[in-house]
């Protein structure tokens, strides 16, 4: 079992964003209102609270969930605020590039793969909240599992 030890700081800074940063990139690709919203933020803190068995990796992402909930992660989200939606797509899945290089690098192939799955099912998760995925949510679903398929 891999555990936080195997990562520089910054490595473990970029996993614990991941899951904010995929909900921010599904936040702004998807069609709200009010209630949606509420939908999608829901949905995205079931999905990073209870992640369910990852196989080899529950631990792992045990230990990423604490600090993927914290008032800091929100904070440094709040990082790309006053962006145009599509910018802060691009933003937030930018960011999530060191995350998937540090998983590729620093993990075995089948924990790694585990911990990119429960990063692309949250924003899977945000993306059904609502009525239905649209176009751009799906794609911006299926750009997050190639940053972690790559």
């Amino acid at each position: 079992m891999t555990d936080k030890s195997v990562f520089t700081d910054d490595e473990w800074k970029a996993i614990t964003d991941a899951p904010l940063l995929a909900s921010v990139a599904m936040f702004a690709a998807g069609e709200h209102g009010p209630i949606s919203m509420v939908k999608e933020a829901s949905a995205s803190a079931r999905a990073v609270a209870r992640p369910g068995d990852r196989g080899v990796a529950t631990e792992l992402i045990a230990q990423i969930t604490p600090e993927a909930e914290s008032r800091e992660a929100r904070h440094d989200a709040r990082a790309h605020h006053g962006k145009s939606m599509d910018e802060l797509i691009e933003s937030a899945l930018a960011d999530l590039a060191p995350a998937a290089d540090a998983l590729r690098r620093k993990l075995p192939l089948e924990e790694a793969a585990e911990v990119a799955g429960w990063y692309v099912d949250i924003a899977r998760a945000v993306a059904d909240a609502s009525k239905g995925v649209n176009p751009k949510e799906q794609a911006t679903v299926d750009l997050i599992a190639a940053i972690f398929r790559s």
